[in-house]
Parts: C-alpha cells; sequence; structure tokens
C-alpha cells in the first residue's frame, strides 16, 4: 500500500532525480522509492558486516582469579596502548 508523505529536499537534489524520471520513463516517486531502497540496503549490509564480529552467545564464563586475570592482561602484547 502506498502513503503520500511530505519532506523538504534540496532544490539540485529533486532536479536530478527528475531527469533521471524522465530519462528512464518512470514516476518521479519511483526514483525516489528505488533510491530510497537502495540506501536502505546498504545500511543494513554495514550494520550486518558490523555486527559479524559480534559474539551473540557464550559457552560460559572462565571461572579465574581476580589476579591471574591481571596477571594475562599484563601480558605483553596482550593490550598495548
Amino acid at each position: 500500500m502506498k502513503k503520500k508523505i511530505g519532506t523538504l529536499l534540496e532544490e539540485d537534489l529533486i532536479f536530478d532525480a527528475k531527469r533521471v524520471a524522465l530519462s528512464q520513463k518512470q514516476p518521479f516517486s519511483k526514483v525516489l522509492e528505488d533510491a530510497l531502497r537502495m540506501y536502505l540496503l546498504t545500511m543494513e549490509r554495514k550494520t550486518r558486516l558490523k555486527r559479524k564480529n559480534i559474539s551473540l552467545s557464550s559457552h560460559g564464563a572462565m571461572s579465574i582469579s581476580p589476579s591471574v586475570l591481571k596477571s594475562i592482561m599484563e601480558e605483553e602484547g596482550v593490550h598495548e596502548t
């Protein structure tokens, strides 16, 4: 279902989009829809790539003492500033 919206856009952007619509013999609204869909897909892909390296589950916590953890973190190459 289509819904009418109102928004403000830069004049040059509107002009360019109308020119594309004329050259492709498509309605202006179709050009805007296609552009918005491409933008949303691009943003979705970027979000997925960012989440790719995030662990969504865990196999439990390691039970080590704070002193052991501190000694591990102080090892060379583990954490560098």
